[in-house]
């Protein structure tokens, strides 16, 4: 009789250790943005990345700025000449440093 309590006992302990591992590897932990705000930004910009919807992640450009991560709505005429603003001056410094780099003979 003990024997057979203690193997069920170690069998719902297994059972509930094989619930909570399934369990957690479902839960996902994201960063990512799921909300945007429509608010200029009044931070020191440094770069950008797009990020596209995923669900709970939504559609969003993310501002990198000297305060953290800013999630802004993509539609908006701030966010996309800030990001060409941005890229001309990733360009600038791209061609600056080849134009610099002494070729080898």
């Amino acid at each position: 009789m003990q024997l057979c309590i203690r193997r069920l006992t170690c069998l719902a302990l297994f059972a509930g250790a094989l619930v909570m591992v399934t369990t957690a590897s479902q839960i996902k932990l994201y960063k990512c943005c799921t909300e945007i705000s429509v608010q200029n930004i009044t931070a020191p910009i440094i770069g950008y990345r797009i990020q596209k919807k995923a669900l709970p992640c939504v559609r969003a450009v993310i501002f990198e700025t000297t305060e953290g991560e800013v999630c802004s709505h993509w539609r908006q005429d701030w966010v996309f000449e800030k990001i060409k603003e941005l890229e001309q001056a990733r360009r600038a410094k791209k061609n600056a440093t080849l134009a610099t780099t002494p070729s080898s003979p």
